[in-house]
């Protein structure tokens, strides 16, 4: 007898999870197995120091991790189900549960870390820096207890947030709110198997991101609040913003290279829930301060309006942005439709706060902060981008002033220009509903004026600013033109072909020769990650260091260790160099080099195809301890008549045609060997017409240095043989004028 099975419908599956004992029951062992089977995994890829294969860790890990988080989310659903929604209560649990987290997340990267190495990053403190394998037992836990901590907090985010976005809901707000989860996960699970590009990553993100967007305006209860609950959720969303913030800045920062190693797709998911918190926390801000009571306009004197429309032309006529600004505020109380006024401008080089630059007939002893909250009226207005009109300015909890101060009613006006706020502009009257709607639109419309102007006056100051920088970068590049070879050494039997050329202004590519005696020259070729005038500060860096420790020990491995330990407490943090170092021996016809995380070197034979020299090493910078000087592979090459030595920079394999594609090793390979048999002048001249030609353009998308070394057959060895017979015929000569007794002997 066969018997129906019926599926149960999602919401007959919603009342089973809905029971505490049968979602405990079904749920929790689903959970803990997996977590613990999780950890089992991570413990024996540390114990055998290698990564899974690629099968078993997408149908082994990243299902195992699907069904363990799916569990934990479907257990914390039906704990937070059946609560009642509070913004009062969710805001605040929200800023214990983001403290919480960063404090145990804190204390979970001290694991098995001495102190002082909290600023370490985590693929030097934690894991392989190719492989990605945890090095110790303390990664192993860090790595599990992180990505379970964040996981809590993402799932408990989403789920506080889930009561005030479908507040009121509808049959389209639930479907909005599902497919964003559903869109959140799909691009984080997308993530984890193809590791996409940046362009294919913002078109994974882009529906996800809509979705959030969509949900972040969902605010329907604010309406329904008293203006003293306003007020005070109104300070519990910076809170949370702020707490939010800081935990999405530590799970990208300092937690990310842990749980990124746990799962790519978690840490996306994690990353996307707290940037939907804190876009929802910002949009609840903004909408608190739009709903706070506000009153509307009133009209004014035509007459007045005419004065003001006849004194707006001079504030076209200023460009000096301090006089300007002392005009702008002057005006409107000249014109006699206002009593006092002062001005505000955005502070971008500290605070990012509104600061006052001019003010004008203003209380005695008073100051435009004394008075008002000016930053809470600016960010109304900012956000706004439009007028703010208080008609009794003392009802407002944002005004400080008292009656005697003569401000009755205040008028605050963006100044816009280009669609970017430039400032606000603020006028006072002593009584209130002091400002009629004709001086309202006067005012607006002067403010329009004044942001042309400031706009003017800001475009020609940075006009200026961009002509004194351009000096000051091409003084710049001088000196860091004089910082590279002026004159190629001369040693026989070697012949020397250089060149380097920066993207911009000033670059991080870097070569230098050295002479260390009559018959060795060390020689380096480094690339400073980046570009621009940091990149070109670490190269100074590098060449100093290059020209004090080379002739004390110039032994590449010795080096290049001595290198790393110099710059190590110098580079930023995500900052490295890569570098090739050698000598040349001219006496003994041998090249010994080791290479640093650099591109490798290439030895072209006149009858021989190119061939890469492969040599291990990381860039200096990585890791400061045994691991650098343990992977440095040194290799000693006896030169042969006609050897030429290439040392280049990635701006050479690396630049791009117009279709996208890299010039590469292949084409690198394919024109030297069509050129094998050329001089090192006439090889270097083929190699950067070829390059010209691929990418269609004479400038470099990076910085570009090539080095060419050709050995010459001259013998050197010979003449060394030479030498030392001279010397011993003259030593022995000496010795036979010192003592004419002794009868002279001649060496054989």
């Amino acid at each position: 007898m066969i018997r129906n099975v019926t599926i149960p419908s999602l919401q007959q599956t919603e009342m089973l999870l809905q029971q505490r004992r049968t979602r405990l029951f079904l749920l929790l062992p689903f959970f803990g197995t997996g977590y613990i089977l999780s950890v089992v995994f991570h413990l024996l890829t540390w114990k055998s120091g290698t990564p899974p294969s690629t099968w078993v860790r997408l149908f082994y890990y990243d299902g195992l991790m699907l069904i363990t988080y799916g569990a934990l989310w479907l257990l914390l659903w039906g704990e937070t189900h059946q609560r009642g929604t509070s913004p009062t209560r969710t805001f605040w649990s929200l800023t214990v549960a983001s403290l919480l987290f960063l404090g145990l997340g804190y204390l979970v990267l001290r694991i098995g870390r001495p102190s002082g190495d909290l600023a370490l990053s985590a693929p030097v403190t934690g894991f392989a820096y190719e492989t990605g394998v945890p090095l110790t037992w303390a990664a192993v836990v860090q790595m599990n207890v992180l990505a379970l901590l964040e996981a809590l907090l993402a799932f408990w985010l989403l789920l506080q947030l889930r009561g005030l976005v479908l507040f009121k809901r509808t049959r389209q707000s639930e479907r909005s709110w599902r497919w964003m989860l559903i869109t959140m996960a799909g691009s984080a699970l997308l993530v984890d198997l193809f590791q996409p590009g940046e362009f294919v990553l913002a078109l994974l993100l882009s529906l996800p991101v809509g979705l959030m967007l969509r949900n972040a305006f969902r605010v329907a209860w604010i309406l329904y609040l008293t203006f003293r609950q306003k007020l005070l959720n109104l300070g519990l969303t910076v809170l949370a913003t702020g707490a939010l913030s800081g935990t999405l800045a530590f799970t990208s920062g300092p937690a990310h290279e842990y749980v990124w190693h746990y799962s790519p797709a978690l840490s996306s998911f994690v990353n996307l829930s707290l940037a939907f918190g804190v876009l929802y926390l910002v949009t609840s801000f903004l909408s608190l301060l739009f709903h706070l009571p506000t009153t509307g306009a009133f009209q004014r004197k035509v007459d007045e309006l005419a004065a003001l429309h006849a004194l707006m032309q001079l504030v076209s006529q200023v460009f000096d942005v301090e006089r300007l600004t002392e005009t702008i505020v002057r005006l409107p109380v000249e014109a006699g439709v206002a009593q006092a006024a002062w001005l505000a401008l955005p502070d971008f080089q500290t605070t990012f706060r509104p600061r006052i630059v001019a003010a004008h007939n203003l209380p005695a002893d008073q100051t435009p902060e004394a008075l008002v909250d000016v930053e809470a009226l600016y960010q109304e207005v900012a956000a706004r981008r439009q007028f703010l009109l208080l008609e009794q300015a003392l009802t407002d909890h944002r005004v400080r002033a008292r009656p005697e101060h003569g401000i009755g009613s205040l008028l605050v006006v963006p100044l816009i220009a280009r669609n970017e706020l430039l400032g606000v502009l603020f006028v006072t009257r002593e009584v209130a509903y002091g400002f009629e709607q004709d001086d309202v639109e006067a005012i607006t419309v002067f403010a329009t004026q004044a942001a042309l102007a400031l706009d003017n006056a800001r475009l020609l100051s940075e006009r200026l600013e961009k002509e004194r920088l351009a000096r000051e970068l091409a003084i710049a590049r001088g000196v860091q033109r004089r910082l590279l070879p002026q004159q190629l050494p001369r040693l026989p039997g070697l012949q020397i072909v250089a060149s380097s050329v920066p993207a911009q202004e000033v670059g991080g590519d870097y070569y230098d020769l050295l002479q260390l005696d009559d018959h060795r020259l060390a020689f380096i070729v480094a690339d400073v990650a980046g570009k621009g005038t940091s990149a070109a500060f670490y190269m100074a860096e590098l060449q100093g260091i290059f020209r004090a420790l080379s002739p004390l020990n110039p032994d590449p491995v010795v080096f290049l260790t001595q290198a790393n330990q110099a710059l190590f407490e110098t580079l930023e943090r995500k900052a490295f160099i890569s570098a090739v170092y050698g000598v040349f021996d001219v006496a003994k016809g041998t090249v010994t080099l080791a290479r640093a995380g650099h591109p490798p070197p290439i030895l072209l034979r006149p009858h021989a195809p190119p061939r890469l020299l492969r040599l291990q090493g990381l860039g200096l910078g990585l890791d400061r301890g045994e691991l650098f000087r343990r992977t440095l592979e040194p290799c000693t090459i006896s030169l042969q008549a006609g050897d030429r030595l290439l040392l280049y920079t990635d701006g050479l394999i690396e630049s791009r045609n117009d279709r996208g594609e890299s010039f590469g090793y292949d084409r690198l390979l394919q024109t030297l060997e069509a050129h094998a048999r050329d001089t090192a002048a006439s090889l270097h001249r083929h190699l950067l017409e070829t390059l010209a030609q691929f990418t269609g353009h004479p400038a470099y998308d990076d910085d570009l240095t090539l080095v060419i070394f050709q050995w010459q057959e001259v013998p050197m060895l010979q003449e060394a043989r030479d030498r030392q017979d001279v010397q011993a015929q003259t030593t022995g000569a000496s010795a036979s004028t010192a003592q004419p007794s002794q009868p002279s002997q001649q060496a054989p």
